[in-house]
């Protein structure tokens, strides 16, 4: 069962009010400039031997202002009082508020900070192993591509793997349990023969860097042989 809510009515916003509370551990998960999206999760432990783990994903969108950390051990949301809310826009008088900008104030082991957004809203459920987030499914209306970011649009790369974890998840053995949370993206050569029965569709060779995919793309095309390069993410 996945348990979903989302925030962004004024009626739903009461200075001081308390909006979210958990004595897990979240940390800072991803950000993208594409609507100001800042994504933070906690994966905890089952309450009982055999059950799965839950994952929490909580979103504040669109994002003007943040103080955050990248790590809090239990975590409350609230609604900023008039006095912080005041506050925390002048000390940023140098930025346009609207009239739906909300502060939202972060308290965690006696320390407070905050988001400056319009909504927040977040998720729990058991995850997917190659499912990046619940903010950012596989939908057949946009490109037919599976997410391999935990948010969509330009981000900051936080989720994307180094070469040497790329490496060692190629030679690790298999794991069925293992979260897939990091990526890296590999380039498919692709080429189009026309036979008598139609077109033949093939992928004539998987890179690891975009240079050695055009190097063999360059060879293929001398041959007279429709090619093209595809970029496919490799989940970690």
């Amino acid at each position: 069962m996945t348990d979903s809510t989302w925030l962004n009515r004024d009626r739903q916003f009461i200075p001081g009010k308390e909006l979210f509370r958990s004595e897990r551990s979240f940390h800072l998960l991803a950000y993208t400039a594409s609507h100001s999206q800042l994504l933070m999760r906690s994966i905890g432990q089952p309450d009982e031997p055999g059950e799965p783990e839950t994952t929490i994903d909580l979103l504040f969108k669109p994002a003007a202002v943040v103080k955050i950390s990248t790590e809090y051990r239990g975590l409350a949301i609230r609604c900023a009082t008039e006095a912080e809310s005041e506050q925390v826009k002048a000390d940023h008088a140098g930025m346009y508020f609207g009239r739906d900008d909300r502060v939202f104030v972060l308290e965690s082991q006696g320390e407070s900070d905050y988001v400056v957004a319009m909504a927040v809203g977040w998720t729990e459920g058991i995850l997917g192993r190659t499912q990046q987030s619940f903010f950012n499914n596989f939908h057949p209306a946009r490109p037919v591509v599976w997410p391999s970011r935990p948010l969509s649009g330009v981000d900051a790369g936080l989720d994307i793997a180094s070469a040497q974890e790329l490496v060692e998840a190629l030679s690790a053995e298999e794991s069925g349990t293992i979260r897939r949370e990091r990526h890296r993206h590999v380039y498919v050569v692709m080429t189009r023969t026309i036979r008598p029965d139609g077109p033949d569709v093939t992928g004539a060779g998987v890179f690891l860097t975009r240079a050695d995919a055009e190097e063999a793309q360059a060879v293929i095309t001398a041959k007279s042989v429709d090619c093209w390069i595809e970029e496919l993410p490799v989940a970690l």
